[in-house]
């Protein structure tokens, strides 16, 4: 190095670590605050916010990097130029910032997109117990039953596709008690998600083709909802049973295994000693706040407000829609019924009823020009079988679904 670099590094040396030190520790902060969901137990941020820094993350990250090798270059050639102890501390607290945003976020919640493990609802028996919720969606006649703790971690779930007509991914947000089924394609192009953060108390998965952040309620482009562009993923039906009740009407179906939860596939301390240690932990962790959510009234993360009062904050609601309009019905509600209840949402004619066989409330499109007073669990009508409806949220908690949808009318009849 030149004698005049020497000269300006031994005057402004100390200057010029402490600004690198002060730009890493502010990109820290703001990968943590905004990328690692444990932040928003403390500090919220704005979804603008949030989005920018998602959207900047990867320049960020080398930013980040390059001042501290910065850092660590003046500190070799210029021992005194801070203490030990202090910069030891200091690394620290930027080190675990920058994990938390940059890396934790793809390492605890590993999705099962196309590599999702199934089993027999015979083998499904060793692993959910049999009053245990699962979503369920049937793809080409064969239905796939998904339970809440299961799909908590990897939030996506699905199976290599053969064919066009079975590209159905389940998607899931534990702090919203919602599964939701999609095709995983906007505008014909595919989609490849996987898990990124939670705005407002509910999953924001990202598309690895774009790097676009897809909202799950809304199943749309961050990009082409602030641009109005109304394309986003088409929904497919799903509906909640217990399991026993899905062994019975499904005897032939398939049970989501999350791989790295239970005992006898998850990997052994000497197969892989840290996913063998940090996946119990994170399971815990995640445990915790779902805990947390269904049992007080205040969201485990106080990114939003309980304004809507109809109904307790965490009441259980199937909310759809068609089109613009949007109504959300509790189970107890429609169990009080005499008959199914025969209504209209967006102009078209629903039949909505609880099987107390299956233990299981649906939702069907009546076509029939007729009113149903009889459905069962299948659609099954006198008059036909009818199809259920495709943007059913099946079980989420009334203080997200009123958030996101503040017009929802409630309990039509």
């Amino acid at each position: 190095m030149s004698k005049r670099m020497n000269s300006i590094l031994d005057k402004y040396g100390k200057i010029i670590f402490w600004l690198c030190m002060i730009i890493a520790q502010y990109i820290g902060a703001l990968l943590f605050k905004d990328l690692a969901d444990v932040s928003q137990w403390f500090v919220q941020s704005d979804r603008e916010t949030t989005m920018w820094v998602w959207y900047n993350r990867n320049l960020l990250a080398i930013t980040a990097v390059v001042v501290v090798g910065i850092m660590a270059y003046l500190k070799y050639t210029r021992r005194d130029i801070v203490g030990n102890l202090t910069l030891s501390v200091l690394g620290l607290v930027f080190a675990f910032t920058f994990y938390s945003g940059m890396i934790n976020p793809h390492l605890m919640m590993r999705d099962r997109m196309s590599d999702g493990h199934f089993v027999s609802v015979e083998e499904g028996k060793k692993y959910l117990r049999p009053h245990e919720s699962v979503i369920v969606m049937e793809v080409n006649g064969k239905a796939r039953a998904h339970s809440d703790k299961q799909l908590l971690r990897p939030h996506v779930a699905g199976k290599p596709a053969s064919t066009e007509q079975d590209n159905v991914v389940m998607t899931y947000c534990g702090l919203t008690n919602l599964g939701m089924a999609f095709i995983p394609e906007i505008d014909g192009k595919p989609l490849d998600l996987a898990p990124a953060n939670q705005l407002r108390n509910n999953l924001v998965m990202w598309d690895r083709n774009t790097d676009e952040p897809v909202q799950q309620l809304w199943g749309q482009k961050e990009q082409d909802r602030n641009m109005g562009n109304e394309s986003k993923m088409q929904e497919w039906p799903t509906f909640r049973m217990p399991f026993n009740r899905f062994a019975e009407a499904y005897p032939q179906g398939e049970v989501f295994v999350n791989d790295y939860l239970v005992e006898d596939m998850r990997p052994t301390f000497w197969e892989n000693p840290f996913l063998a240690v940090y996946d119990p932990i994170m399971e815990f962790i995640f445990k915790q706040a779902i805990a947390y959510q269904s049992y007080y009234d205040e969201p485990v993360f106080p990114t939003l407000e309980y304004n809507d009062h109809r109904l307790p904050s965490k009441e259980k609601v199937w909310g759809l829609n068609v089109g613009d309009d949007f109504v959300a019905y509790t189970e107890h509600f429609v169990r009080l019924q005499d008959q199914p209840i025969n209504t209209q949402i967006g102009g078209k004619d629903i039949v909505i009823s609880y099987d107390a066989q299956y233990e299981s409330l649906g939702f069907y499109y009546n076509n029939t020009k007729q009113e149903i007073e009889h459905i069962n669990f299948f659609g099954e009508t006198a008059l036909g079988k009818l199809d259920r409806i495709e943007t059913v949220k099946a079980g989420a908690y009334w203080i997200i679904w009123s958030d996101f949808f503040p017009k929802t009318d409630l309990n039509r009849l």
